[in-house]
């Protein structure tokens, strides 16, 4: 598999902030340097998600440094590094890679920043397919709700979004399904990895099924790991590799792509990414 990576991420600089550089130092070691691919920059994507008042605003904002909202940093290379990071969950979406980026993107509005994203990575991947005429089923399996992934494909036609993901946590919502074509499963704290592959297996394998996809993107936070449990996110879902296998078995069926999101220990990024994608 692909892996699409650019240094520029390792240069969104958000200072002591728990989406930082290092979350990546682990799984960039593990990884021989042939399967990174250089991602192209994604600038030209962005009004597929996103109004240009807010592109520009995201713009002028990294060349002053500060915050897009309170939970938020940018810096100067910030706005290279969301562009970039757009390109890459493209690339990813062309050839059944991954997308190792950062800033991430699954709470990102059309017209706002949030939780940590800039750009709506898998967003703009998904319709950039979706206005190809693929049928395109987002999988979610942050252990965030992706709320702004929810919102940006809502209604949108060849695409379905699916998020399983904790309750209660940020941002409080993905309590029901919103139809046509949105499906939220939240699940309670410690749900651990019988409780996790039984929703697997009860819920979402059917629903790809019956969709029946062209492709499948995977917005990927490894923040639901064990490893995550008690960080100061508060995240608390405690899966292990086991239920990362039984993704990744569940998927093989289908063409899959992969863009990162959560995730804040390194060790998570490190175990769950080789056990769901076997990098």
């Amino acid at each position: 598999m692909d892996v699409f990576f650019d240094p520029v991420f390792l240069k969104h600089d958000t200072g002591f902030h728990p989406e930082n550089a290092g979350r990546l130092e682990l799984i960039l070691d593990s990884l021989d340097e042939d399967k990174l691919k250089k991602p192209r920059n994604g600038e030209g994507f962005l009004k597929l998600a996103h109004t240009p008042d807010y592109i520009t605003k995201v713009r002028q904002a990294c060349k002053d440094g500060g915050y897009l909202d309170m939970d938020t940093p940018v810096s100067p290379d910030t706005y290279k590094a969301a562009c970039m990071a757009v390109g890459a969950a493209v690339d990813a979406s062309e050839s059944e890679g991954f997308a190792l980026v950062r800033p991430p993107g699954h709470h990102a509005f059309a017209d706002r920043g949030s939780g940590f994203c800039i750009f709506n990575n898998m967003a703009i991947a998904a319709i950039r397919l979706a206005e190809k005429g693929k049928r395109v089923f987002i999988l979610d399996i942050d252990v965030h709700h992706g709320n702004g992934t929810e919102a940006l494909v809502l209604g949108r036609e060849n695409i379905e979004f699916l998020s399983i993901h904790q309750s209660p946590l940020y941002p409080g919502s993905g309590l029901t399904d919103r139809p046509p074509n949105v499906i939220n499963i939240p699940l309670p704290p410690n749900t651990g990895d019988e409780g996790y592959i039984a929703a697997l297996e009860e819920r979402v394998e059917p629903e790809i099924k019956k969709f029946d996809p062209d492709n499948v993107g995977v917005s990927v936070g490894f923040d639901a790991y064990y490893l995550d449990c008690g960080s100061v996110l508060g995240n608390a879902l405690t899966i292990t590799q086991k239920t990362y296998k039984r993704i990744r078995d569940m998927l093989i069926p289908y063409k899959t792509f992969f863009t990162l999101e959560g995730g804040y220990h390194p060790r998570s990024l490190l175990e769950g990414a080789h056990a769901l994608m076997d990098l």
